[in-house]
């Protein structure tokens, strides 16, 4: 089961089908300026099969002793509490809405919750990774995210130089080094301008098993 938990890298997270309703109201949460300390997030996932396990991200502002205190029943499990590596990120839309700003909505463990990805491959195959050091899963999802001139990105490169950038952490880590096979490379890349684009859909979220560090894409930088 430890292969289910999902920040940013997410971003980014019961045995029947969702039956919430969507709230056509709902409008698109304004992009949020991450600042130190930068802001937490907490997750729940829900489980529905292995290739089909729905995200949600709080929709409310909770604190680490209340996200403890939910208590979990069947079919769902709890992502541990994610670091946000972007300046700024949304996501555009739920993955099961057809136009961006429309999002799922529910109430969860007395806690509102919003559905804003869904892992539709748990187990994804990585490419020269015998030890099993990194992790991979693709990830449905509408995400956007921003980093501003000056900051030095965290890149993993795959032996076939596919680029993936480090979107969230662990808060819990242990470690700030993670541990990635030998024929994977990671760069510190610093940008001199800002630069926004869209993770892909579905996203691979590529994760090192020592640390849980999660870098997304593929990107072009």
């Amino acid at each position: 089961m430890k292969n289910l938990l999902f920040l940013l890298s997410i971003s980014v997270l019961s045995i029947a089908l969702i039956s919430c309703e969507k709230d056509e109201d709902t409008k698109v949460p304004e992009e949020e300026t991450v600042t130190e300390p930068k802001r937490i997030g907490f997750e729940l996932v829900q489980i529905i099969s292995m290739d089909s396990i729905l995200v949600w991200a709080n929709n409310e502002i909770l604190t680490q002793e209340e996200f403890d205190s939910i208590q979990i029943t069947s079919g769902w499990q709890k992502n541990e509490p994610r670091e946000g590596m972007p300046d700024y990120a949304r996501f555009l839309r739920s993955p099961d809405a057809e136009e961006d700003g429309e999002f799922t909505t529910a109430g969860h463990f007395g806690f509102q919750w919003l559905f804003n990805a869904q892992i539709v491959d748990s187990n994804a195959e990585l490419p020269e990774n015998g030890e099993g050091l990194i992790t991979g899963r693709y990830i449905a999802k509408y995400h956007q995210v921003t980093f501003n001139a000056g900051r030095i990105l965290s890149i993993l490169i795959s032996p076939q130089g596919e680029e993936f950038v480090l979107i969230s952490r662990d808060v819990n880590r242990t470690t700030d080094t993670p541990v990635v096979p030998k024929t994977w490379k990671i760069e510190e890349r610093e940008i001199n301008e800002s630069i926004t684009f869209d993770l892909p859909n579905p996203t691979l979220n590529i994760r090192a098993e020592n640390n849980q560090d999660s870098w997304q894409g593929p990107v072009i930088l």
